[in-house]
């Protein structure tokens, strides 16, 4: 049986005035602060089922719409279904001891590998910010659709931006790629955001509505990982063994994926792309593919040519 925790905003009893709030100008502490309420991070956690409602628009504008939807017992399990047309994905992850269990159908939609990335905190963004801690600049007080954020910068295309008032993410730029975090909903003493926006120079790509309730008791292995094999993902299957650099010269961010053909030698014969998120990285995308090398599938004894999906990132260096 679950309980249903009543979704209200998310108000936290700190007691800071504003003025107070934005004199904290250290981007870690903030950093740390935020993740510690981020639900499903601590054992302390209580059980809960996540739910978003998505809709997604591939290249060329057209809407779809998925689910996903996220089971957690923070001390042991966690458990994601998501459901997008001919899609459909159960990871089971062992938290304690780092075992994850895949089975998927179809092929993942790009718009869900862009709302995997930021679905409790902008994730390329901050694992930029970890990468160059001298180049973060001291957070300043800006503006937000007329509201006050606190904002970190590189100086370099990329920024994170909290809520001063609940000490939550509010926004994350990464060049032209924007990230909005709204109406954070609780669960016991944590939260998880109820709307999230990603939108790529200006165009909606992704808008998600969550509900969050709690779980008194999941259903008998519901979580529990099975005895079956875990369905090895594409990227882990075909082994890339060269690659030439890309050229990452552009100022965009975004990521592309791309089908490609290999020759039973692990060459690349032929590329096409499925959707991206900016047109403009195409054609940079597609060069960076004709110049991978495989390591050769082996069918029956011989070399065998195959197929295979990536899911490629683009980020200015």
């Amino acid at each position: 049986m679950r309980s249903l925790t009543p979704i209200l905003l998310f108000t936290f009893a700190f007691a800071y005035a504003h003025s107070q709030v934005m004199q904290n100008t250290n981007y870690e502490r903030e950093m740390a602060h935020a993740q510690s309420l981020l639900a499903g991070t601590t054992a302390t956690d209580i059980p809960h089922h996540v739910h978003y409602d998505l809709k997604l628009y591939d290249r060329e504008g057209h809407e779809s719409t998925a689910t996903y939807d996220i089971y957690r017992d923070p001390i042991m399990y966690e458990r994601v279904e998501v459901k997008a047309d001919n899609y459909q994905l159960t990871r089971i992850s062992n938290v304690r001891d780092h075992i994850q269990w895949l089975h998927y159908t179809g092929e993942m939609p790009l718009k869900i590998v862009d709302f995997d990335e930021v679905m409790d905190l902008p994730t390329a963004a901050v694992d930029r910010f970890k990468s160059e801690p001298g180049s973060i600049d001291a957070m300043h007080p800006e503006q937000l659709e007329g509201a006050p954020v606190l904002c970190a910068n590189d100086n370099d295309g990329t920024a994170i931006c909290f809520n001063p008032m609940i000490r939550m993410f509010a926004y994350a730029q990464l060049f032209n790629r924007t990230i909005m975090y709204d109406q954070w909903l609780p669960i016991g003493s944590h939260t998880v955001p109820g709307a999230i926006r990603i939108y790529e120079d200006k165009k909606l790509i992704v808008e998600a509505t969550g509900t969050v309730e709690a779980v008194k008791t999941f259903p008998e292995n519901f979580l529990k990982i099975p005895d079956t094999p875990s369905q090895p993902t594409q990227q882990s299957q075909y082994k890339i063994i060269k690659s030439k650099k890309m050229d990452l010269s552009q100022p965009i961010y975004g990521n592309v994926q791309i089908a490609i053909s290999v020759d039973e030698k692990g060459h690349v014969t032929k590329e096409s792309i499925i959707d991206s998120d900016d047109k403009h990285l195409e054609g940079t995308i597609r060069k960076y593919a004709r110049n991978l090398v495989f390591e050769p599938q082996m069918k029956d004894g011989q070399p065998s040519p195959f197929e295979v999906v990536l899911y490629l990132e683009y980020y200015p260096s």
